[in-house]
């Protein structure tokens, strides 16, 4: 085939595509070319071919080079029409390997355009009445053409999505996952530690993070989060404190609780964890109580444990208020043993169920209990206020150690024990932390208590606990990242 019949082979391709186009594609194939034309040459497009005439002009289009038309009607999911052009450079294509030109923030604005309804675009026009002209938000405004207005007001833009992901938040909830994962996948996952300058495996998330609040600062916090419940009235009007929100609790399912119960170490040189059953049976039945859906797994080594945290974050979370993952087992400064004593840090535990690789749980607690040492010390029982030079403060011991929570919202981490130090468990009655932590679920709930308050109850529990001795003392350390009160509905049946 000459060059010349070539030509018109393709051109004759065009004239088939714009006759197959309804006025509103065209108008997405504007939208979707609006990176790589001026504004001003698209404002007058109102057929295909003259978009096709502005593309070949710019050298973006030819039968040489006839690959963004494939990828425009791709992204259109027009593969009938591609089949029926018969054109011989599509059908012996391989399109992974085609270059892409329409950016990706262009194909998410366009994939979120086409799961909106009328009465959503009703919405959203509504909730942009005060931001732009009215003029701009008349009845055959599409939501492409909104798109275009609000970057023109500065209000959208590849690396400007926060207005977006807070209209469509509203709007279509579902949806706000596709936004969160472009902005992970732009951001790559990875964002700059601030004071170190040094890269950091922390997720995305569209709002500063709280800092991490340790033990010796938890009462403070708890004071301000509080929640005051009347110990003469069951009044549930008691929870409401419009200072400090707290999560939502209503929905179908309040979430799984993920149960890693760690018991036989025979494979490697830690002993066996007698005592742990009790603990996984006390947190069974109190987190059924409580009406999440209970999954227990045992004797995890390293690899198992990272993949049933994996298999949780694949779970679709939507209809879960939170999700909840205890973790009973032997550990070191640096994580948790699994059975074949090879270590899973804090940190690949919880990001794991980050808004990157789960964004069903975007904006919903993430709740870990881990019933584990945290170093080889043992805390000595101080009498009075006196600390003779060569022993440690319990403050000094407190400090929260890098390799933590990751630093986004959502995320709480309550630990048996501070850093570097043992926890106990006895084998007749559990673990000092899990035992009271159960203890003050069930008593707790019932009158309303936030989450924060619980543990606050438990560190003081778990504090004044020793061994015969008199001194061997152990204190649990809740770190969060919570941006609102966590408060479990109280359940209708008694206390297990």
């Amino acid at each position: 085939m000459t060059t010349s019949q070539k030509e018109l082979e393709f051109q004759q391709v065009l004239l088939r595509v714009q006759e197959s186009l309804t006025a509103d594609e065209v108008q997405d194939l504007v939208f979707l070319c609006s990176d790589l034309i001026a504004a001003k040459d698209l404002s007058t497009v109102s057929a295909g071919t003259q978009l096709f005439v502005l593309l070949e002009n710019q050298d973006l289009l030819s039968s040489e080079d006839p690959w963004l038309l494939l990828e425009l009607l791709r992204i259109m999911k027009r593969n009938s029409l591609i089949r029926n052009l018969h054109f011989d450079a599509f059908t012996q294509t391989d399109f992974s390997t085609l270059p892409q030109r329409v950016s990706r923030y262009r194909q998410l604005l366009y994939e979120v355009s086409e799961s909106i309804c009328d009465q959503d675009l009703k919405n959203i026009k509504f909730l942009l009445i005060k931001t732009l002209p009215r003029k701009k938000l008349e009845k055959e405004v599409t939501l492409l053409q909104l798109f275009l207005e609000m970057e023109k007001e500065d209000l959208l833009g590849e690396d400007n999505l926060d207005v977006l992901q807070d209209i469509i938040a509203k709007i279509h909830p579902g949806l706000e996952k596709r936004i969160i994962q472009y902005k992970a996948e732009s951001s790559g996952g990875m964002l700059i530690a601030q004071e170190t300058g040094i890269n950091s495996s922390v997720s995305y998330t569209p709002a500063p993070p709280s800092p991490l609040t340790s033990v010796d600062t938890m009462e403070d916090r708890v004071d301000r989060l509080s929640l005051r419940a009347s110990e003469n009235s069951g009044d549930q009007s008691q929870t409401e404190n419009p200072e400090t929100p707290q999560y939502e609790m209503q929905g179908d399912s309040r979430g799984v609780c993920l149960i890693i119960n760690n018991r036989d170490f025979s494979d490697c040189t830690l002993g066996n964890r007698e005592g742990t059953d009790i603990d996984k049976a006390s947190l069974e039945a109190v987190f059924q109580w409580l009406g999440f859906e209970v999954v227990v797994e045992e004797n995890c080594d390293r690899m198992r444990m990272l993949q049933v945290l994996k298999d949780l974050a694949s779970r679709d979370h939507t209809p879960a208020d939170c999700v909840v993952c205890c973790v009973l087992s032997h550990g070191r400064v640096d994580g948790i043993a699994g059975v074949d004593g090879q270590t899973v840090t804090v940190r690949e535990l919880t990001e794991t169920l980050s808004p990157v690789c789960c964004p069903s749980l975007f904006q919903k607690p993430k709740l870990f209990f881990i019933q584990a040492c945290r170093g080889t010390r043992e805390q000595r029982a101080v009498f009075g206020q006196s600390f003779p030079e060569d022993e440690d403060t319990p403050v000094s011991d407190a400090a929260v150690p890098r390799d933590s929570i990751p630093e986004a919202a959502d995320y709480l981490l309550a630990t048996a024990t501070v850093p570097y130090h043992v926890s106990f468990r006895e084998k007749g009655k559990g673990s000092w932390f899990i035992q009271s932590l159960c203890h003050n679920l069930k008593l707790l709930v019932p009158r309303g208590t936030d989450l924060l308050s619980i543990l606050t109850q438990v560190n003081g529990d778990v504090s004044r606990k020793t061994d015969k001795s008199g001194l061997r003392k152990q204190m649990p350390q809740p770190e969060f990242t919570l941006t609102k009160r966590v408060v479990f509905p109280p359940p209708t049946t008694p206390p297990p």
